[in-house]
């Protein structure tokens, strides 16, 4: 891991958070697809994924099962390469994709905390979450765009 890597995931580990490493999540960034690699989120887009990853870590805990980070942020180059939507939210450091067993029932448990609070980390608040959740085969996508969107389920 870069020393790059490793401020990031010790930004992310700072949240606190019970099922996910910042190693797991900062590690995507070294993917590549073809001859393009995937970068770190530049350092202004770092706190937008605090409150997706606040959620998945609780959607994790209510699934109780294992849970893989199977996309995180990608840069916009990276984004084209694997197909991404043009205006993917990955680009904005919103967005995870998951890998789970059952991914029709943690999508489920992931709809059930819509318009939830969640506490942020320290002294910074709370939060209602209301985000997209994409139903795929073998993942499920969430994000914490500011308004709920549903697709493929």
């Amino acid at each position: 891991m870069t020393p790059a890597q490793k401020e990031y995931a010790a930004f992310i580990d700072r949240l606190g958070l019970r099922h996910f490493t910042g190693a797991e999540v900062a590690a995507y960034a070294a993917r590549t697809r073809g001859a393009v690699r995937n970068s770190l989120p530049p350092r202004a887009l770092w706190p937008n994924i605090i409150k997706t990853l606040i959620v998945a870590d609780e959607i994790r805990h209510r699934y109780g099962k294992p849970v893989s980070v199977t996309s995180a942020y990608r840069s916009p180059a990276y984004n084209r390469a694997v197909g991404g939507e043009p205006a993917s939210f990955h680009m904005q450091n919103l967005a995870l994709d998951l890998s789970v067993p059952e991914p029709k029932k943690f999508r489920a448990i992931a709809a059930s905390l819509r318009g939830k609070s969640f506490k942020l980390p320290g002294n910074g608040g709370s939060f209602i979450w209301k985000g997209g959740i994409g139903l795929y085969s073998t993942f499920v996508h969430i994000d914490a765009r500011g308004y709920d969107a549903n697709w493929n389920g």
